[in-house]
């Protein structure tokens, strides 16, 4: 399962996730622009900068990713 790392993005003002991988291939590429979750290209706000609102889109595409990744328990106890 991937990390993602919250950055805000100076041009919407929002927090958003981006996958850890990303943040990397932004740095091997000197972009400035990561993909977020969501799909925003993000230019990110400075780092010591507090984080702007939550995307919201970023935040309900991630918790249904995990969700599919999440293991099912079993109907079926034992001890």
């Amino acid at each position: 399962m991937a990390t993602t790392v919250s950055v805000t993005c100076v041009t919407d003002g929002r927090a958003h996730a981006v996958p850890d991988s990303e943040l990397t291939q932004g740095v091997a590429h000197d972009s400035g622009y990561y993909s977020a979750v969501c799909g925003h290209m993000v230019a990110a706000a400075p780092m010591c900068a507090p984080d702007g609102e939550p995307c919201r889109s970023c935040s309900d595409l991630w918790d249904r990713r995990n969700a599919r990744r999440r293991p099912q328990r079993s109907r079926f106890f034992f001890r």
